[in-house]
C-alpha cells in the first residue's frame, strides 16, 4: 500500500487565506477521510451521525479458563488468531501505563501498534513475551494467550516463551561477540544442535532469512559490532530467529537506521511475515502502511481503534484515529 500526500483541495492552502483541513484531503487512491462529528464516541458515531455506538461490555475476570471471542465489529484478526490478549492492564508500581486492553493479532501477518509517545505501545509489546517480569515493581493484569495457552500461568518457564516469542529492539545491540557466534548463541544455550556441521546450517539459515548471509559470508569470525547499522539490526532479526520462535516482536526496529537500510528491514518484513506472526511498533505512518496487515492505535494507555490496516487509514471510526494520522497531535 503506497502513502500519499495531503494536498488541499482546490480554493485552500497557500495564498488562499483558507487553511487546508486534512479531513478534506485526498488520500490514498483519492478517497476522502471521513470528518469527525464528535470527540465523544459516547455521544455520536462519526460513521452514524446521531448514532451512538455500542460499548461492549468488558469480560468478567475469572468467568471462564479461554479467551472469549472478540466483539462483533471490533476488527477482528482475518486469519487465525496466534495472541489473544483480554483486560490488560499494566501498573508500574502505582501508576498505571495500560488500561484494559484487548486485542487479537493473527498469525503469518504483520500487525502495526501506532499512537503517540508514552501512549502504552510498548508496554503492551512487552507483555507478550513477560519483559516486563525484569521491570521492579511492574504488575501486569488480565490474560494473555497464545495458541489458547496463559502466558503468564505460574507453569511457564519465561526463558522458554522468550524462544517462542523473539524480540527485536529499537536500536541494535549485537553482543561483543563475532557475527556466528551472536547468531549461534540461541540456538547453543537452547540446546537446539548437537554438532557443530549442524550449528553451522542454522547459522547460514538464519544470516540468509535475514538478508545478510551474501553480505558476511567471508567473515564469519569478524566482530559483530563492527558492521553497520542496518547490518546490526539484520544480525539482531537473524539472532531472534535462529532460535525458531513463532513470534517476533519489533520495537521500532527502523528508528535509528538511514532511509537505505530502513527499505532493507522493511523486505526483511514483509517476507519473514509468511512464517512468522510479527507486531510491530513504529511512530512511522509510511511505514505502518507499507508493512502491515493490521493496525490498532493507542492513545493514553488505551487501545482506541483496531482493524485491517487499509480502513484504519482511509475510513478510521474514531475521531482520535483520525486526528493522529493526519498530524493534528502526535
Amino acid at each position: 500500500m503506497k502513502f500519499s500526500i495531503f494536498r488541499a483541495p482546490d480554493g485552500q492552502g497557500e495564498g488562499s487565506g483558507t487553511p487546508a483541513d486534512p479531513t478534506e484531503a485526498p488520500r490514498m487512491g483519492g478517497q476522502v477521510l471521513p470528518g469527525a462529528v464528535s470527540t465523544d464516541r459516547r455521544e455520536e458515531s462519526v460513521l452514524t451521525p446521531g448514532v451512538a455506538p455500542e460499548v461492549p461490555e468488558p469480560a468478567r475476570k475469572g468467568a471462564t479458563t479461554s479467551v472469549p471471542k472478540p466483539p462483533a465489529g471490533a476488527g477482528g484478526p482475518v486469519g487465525p488468531t496466534k495472541i489473544a490478549a483480554r483486560d490488560v492492564s499494566v501498573f508500574y508500581g502505582d501508576k498505571q501505563a495500560l488500561f484494559d486492553v484487548a486485542l487479537d493479532i493473527p498469525d503469518k501477518s504483520v500487525t502495526a501498534l501506532i499512537g503517540p509517545s508514552g501512549c502504552g505501545k510498548s508496554t503492551f509489546l512487552r507483555t507478550m513475551n513477560r519483559m516486563n517480569d525484569t521491570i521492579g515493581g511492574a504488575k501486569v493484569t488480565g490474560r494473555i494467550e497464545m495458541d489458547g495457552e496463559d502466558i503468564n500461568a505460574k507453569s511457564i518457564d519465561p526463558v522458554l516463551l522468550r524462544a517462542r516469542v523473539g524480540m527485536v529492539f529499537q536500536k541494535p545491540n549485537p553482543f561483543p561477540k563475532s557475527i556466528y557466534e551472536n547468531v549461534a548463541y540461541g540456538p547453543k544455550i537452547h540446546g537446539l544442535t548437537t554438532s557443530k556441521a549442524e550449528m553451522d546450517q542454522v547459522v547460514e539459515a538464519s544470516l540468509r532469512r535475514a538478508g545478510l548471509w551474501d553480505e558476511v559470508a567471508d567473515r564469519l569470525h569478524s566482530a559483530g559490532t563492527g558492521l553497520s547499522g542496518g547490518q546490526q539490526q539484520r544480525l539482531v532479526i537473524a539472532r531472534a530467529i535462529a532460535v525458531n520462535p513463532e513470534v517476533i516482536l519489533m520495537d521500532e526496529p527502523c528508528s535509528a537506521l538511514d532511509p537505505i537500510a530502513t527499505a532493507k528491514i522493511e523486505e526483511l518484513i514483509d517476507e519473514l511475515r509468511e512464517r512468522y506472526c510479527i507486531v510491530i511498533v513504529t511512530h512511522s505512518m509510511a511505514q505502518a502502511a507499507r508493512v502491515s496487515q493490521r493496525t490498532a492505535f493507542f492513545h493514553m494507555g488505551r487501545l482506541v481503534e483496531t482493524g485491517g490496516t487499509e480502513e484504519i487509514f482511509t475510513n478510521p471510526k474514531d475521531r482520535r484515529t483520525l486526528d493522529y494520522i493526519t498530524g493534528r497531535f502526535g
